[in-house]
């Protein structure tokens, strides 16, 4: 290549003379494309592989690759490992607080929701149907809903206390 990064003057000529012997068939040993089909042959030359590929060969590539996979996934998990050790030293330890057991309070279930149901319903009438005080310091009243109703029929909602 020249200083441009271009290729030289070498390389595509070089390039074209390795296309032409490889169309001619003359890196081969076979005849040329455009020879006649009744062109002498080899007589050595059966037109087909007459070797299978080396089982023992292909078996030791295929094991070399599980060996170096294994090994890369094993350093990442020592590697991983030390890691974490390394910062979990540097991490102050814990106090006898932060490593206490905890346990957690037992649920609060309803037993029975109905019954809880009926109380609170029973709870809300009596406070609607009933005279009470609606304020810790009895400075307001209450009276029941219709006692309240009788009171205000006929007269306007605008018109002052009598």
């Amino acid at each position: 290549m020249s200083a441009g990064g271009t290729p030289g003057p070498g390389l595509i000529p070089a390039i074209l003379a390795g296309l032409t012997l490889r169309g001619s068939g003359l890196l081969n040993g076979r005849p040329p494309r455009g020879a006649p089909a009744n062109a002498p042959r080899d007589p050595n030359d059966p037109g087909y592989e007459t070797r299978d590929v080396s089982v023992r060969n292909t078996a030791l590539v295929m094991a070399g690759l599980a060996l170096a996979v294994l090994t890369v996934i094993g350093t990442m998990v020592w590697l991983m490992g030390a890691f974490s050790a390394s910062q979990r030293r540097t991490l102050p330890t814990l106090t006898r607080q932060q490593t206490a057991p905890l346990t957690p309070p037992p649920p609060n279930l309803q037993a029975d929701p109905n019954v809880d149901l009926d109380r609170q319903r029973a709870e809300a009438a009596a406070r609607l149907a009933g005279y009470g005080y609606s304020d810790p310091a009895r400075s307001r009243a209450r009276i029941p809903i219709d006692r309240a109703m009788d009171l205000i029929v006929g007269r306007p909602l605008d018109a002052p206390d009598r």
